[in-house]
């Protein structure tokens, strides 16, 4: 008999994983944001998370993803949402999100 296997409800493929980091890169080239991690929330949900400054470094933004309806999300530090949609649809609003954030 097979085992069943009950998947994350946010699972983030591998395609996302790369244009994620990617765009943490870009955001860290363009010195909106001090480094990247993924996250383990402790409902079990995967997140990304963006950081900014420097010793006394803060969250930026996290995202996850919502399986059951085929959207990112993308919250603020404060949990505020910013942005939900096609993964394109969200780091596009990040992009002018950390240009307005840091007058760029």
């Amino acid at each position: 008999m097979s085992e069943i296997i009950k998947l994350e409800e946010n699972i983030i493929n591998k395609k996302d994983r790369e244009q994620l980091e990617s765009f943490g890169g870009h955001t860290i080239a363009h010195g909106r944001a001090t480094r990247w991690h993924w996250h383990k929330a402790d409902n079990g949900d995967v997140v990304f998370e963006l950081f900014r400054g420097g010793a006394d470094e803060v969250l930026a933004v996290c995202i996850n993803r919502d399986r059951k309806l085929d959207a990112f999300y993308a919250h603020d530090a404060m949990g505020n949402m910013v942005s939900s949609g096609k993964l394109e649809h969200v780091m596009a609003e990040l992009e002018q999100y950390f240009v307005q954030l840091h007058g760029d």
